[in-house]
């Protein structure tokens, strides 16, 4: 995965130019692209709903291979550049729970770090699997529990605030399998990502600006973390993380 991996055009040339150097500046999706991409795993001739897209960068990165959608209620303006230099990219505000396509529409669908933050879950899955044609690939991912620093866990409701979450903020393993299963989807493939170091880094960082006042993201602190947490993609497939990331067939 390409240190420049989440790239989108901007407008502006000096960020752009050191965008083009360090990619998108979020460390824990970064830790977590090379398992999306793989489970995603787009093909040229797909159409690929990218469901609660945030800054865009996964759609942009999808787009390269194969026409992509981006949804999400705030659209940055700097996207609708990005859609001039890349015409297989599509951003468009809307909301994730009333996809606005129409049934079958999609060959899969990409939720990173969406479901939690919603109101109606059942809801959001419910819209995904009418937009996903027959066998159609949902990927998703989730926060968990923390697991190095056990403190989190009792911040929890704090955190969710902090996030700026309207939904559940964290789930359970079983929890969030049995949901899908539910909605009508069949669980194919999950690995926590990031895992024990990149968990480790994250959790520390979280409570770290939690205490100090500190804000949580930060384009800054992407230089001084991700060459390190960058390192937990090698660690072992089975190792447990704070986050989880599902691969799931509509069926």
């Amino acid at each position: 995965m390409k240190m420049s991996f989440g790239y989108i055009p901007h407008k502006t040339p000096w960020k752009d130019a050191i965008l083009k150097i360090l990619g998108n500046p979020s460390m824990i999706r970064r830790i977590q692209a090379p398992v999306i991409m793989r489970m995603l795993n787009p093909q040229k001739d797909d159409l690929v709903l990218d469901a609660g897209c945030g800054s865009g960068f996964f759609t942009y990165e999808i787009a390269k291979i194969c026409r992509c959608i981006g949804i999400d209620w705030n659209i940055s303006g700097n996207l609708s550049h990005a859609m001039h230099k890349l015409p297989s990219v599509s951003y468009m505000k809307a909301d994730v729970q009333k996809i606005p396509f129409k049934d079958k529409a999609f060959d899969k669908i990409l939720l990173s770090s969406v479901l939690q933050m919603v109101e109606d879950d059942e809801a959001l899955l419910r819209e995904c699997y009418r937009v996903l044609k027959e066998d159609g690939i949902l990927v998703l991912s989730v926060p968990e529990e923390y697991i190095c620093i056990r403190k989190l866990d009792e911040l929890k409701d704090e955190l969710i605030e902090m996030f700026g979450s309207r939904g559940k903020g964290f789930y359970e393993y079983d929890e969030v399998i049995e949901l899908l299963q539910r909605e009508g989807f069949e669980v194919m493939e999950t690995e926590y990502a990031p895992k024990k170091l990149g968990s480790f880094i994250y959790e520390t960082w979280l409570y770290f600006c939690y205490h100090t006042g500190l804000p949580l993201f930060h384009p800054f602190y992407f230089p001084l973390f991700y060459p390190i947490a960058y390192f937990d993609r090698f660690g072992n497939k089975r190792q447990k993380g704070n986050e989880v990331i599902i691969k799931a067939r509509k069926i």
